[in-house]
This record gives C-alpha cells, structure tokens and sequence, in this order.
C-alpha cells in the first residue's frame, strides 16, 4: 500500500510540473543580445538570447546561468539560446 502512494505522489508531482509549464505564454518571446536589452524582458516570458557574434562557446553558458529559470526546460547552442527568463540572479551580474 505504501508503494502505491509513492507512485501517486510521483504521478501528481509530475502533473504539477506540467501544470506550470503550461501556463508560459507560448505566443511571445523576448529577444535580446545584451544585457541592456535583457532588461527589457520579464519574469517568466518565454526568451531568446540571439548574439550579435559568435565565437565565445561560454557565452551561451553565461547567459543561462543569468538568466534562465531552470525550473524549466532551457535548450542552447552556440549560436544562442532559448529558456524561460527569470531576473532572480540580475544582482548578481555586477559582482
């Protein structure tokens, strides 16, 4: 019995997780290339960081740790990346 409400708990977590993924606007994105522009976007919008150069493989990486929100999915590449904004770790960025 007590495997069961283990299964049910990781079921409804699970459900749970996908409740709130659903609730991104999927219509817009922010789409910047700097940290000034980054500015311009909000908490939980859909974003999309493009540079303007390539040729640094940590920029990508930079930016995700900035300003990805890692509560969900974050897809990038060396060319950019794609992830849901979060400001969280904005203050950080000038230490």
């Amino acid at each position: 019995m007590m495997k069961l409400y283990s299964i049910i708990a990781i079921v409804l977590a699970g459900l749970i997780g996908c409740n709130d993924q659903a609730k991104i606007d999927q219509s817009n994105m922010c789409i910047y290339s700097s940290d000034k522009e980054a500015k311009s976007c909000k908490d939980g919008q859909m974003s999309f960081f493009r540079p303007s150069s390539w040729g640094n493989e940590q920029l990508p990486l930079d930016v995700t740790a900035a300003y990805c929100d890692f509560n969900y999915p974050v897809v990038y590449t060396n060319a950019g990346v794609v992830c849901v904004f979060t400001t969280k770790r904005m203050p950080l960025l000038g230490k």
